[in-house]
């Protein structure tokens, strides 16, 4: 991979990191919303958890791909 092609790669990462980070901070709020609500459903809520798992293993798969271009760019450097 030449450096533009690495240097788009690591621009649609970080684009999808900011994406996953926005779908988790929504996530985390629905979850709290629904764990502190007058009426806690459990079923709900479980879903809420599982969705904001989902989202936070989302972030963390794309850190770590980040991570390893960002050391291939630096061994190219």
């Amino acid at each position: 991979m030449n450096s533009l092609d690495l240097d788009a790669r690591m621009n649609t990462l970080e684009t999808e990191w900011r994406q996953a980070y926005e779908s988790s901070m929504i996530a985390r709020a629905d979850y709290q919303s629904l764990a502190t609500g007058s009426k806690p459903n459990a079923d709900l809520i479980d879903r809420a958890r599982e969705r904001l798992e989902r989202a936070e293993a989302l972030k963390a798969r794309i850190l770590a791909k980040i991570e390893r271009l960002e050391e291939s760019l630096l061994r190219r450097g």
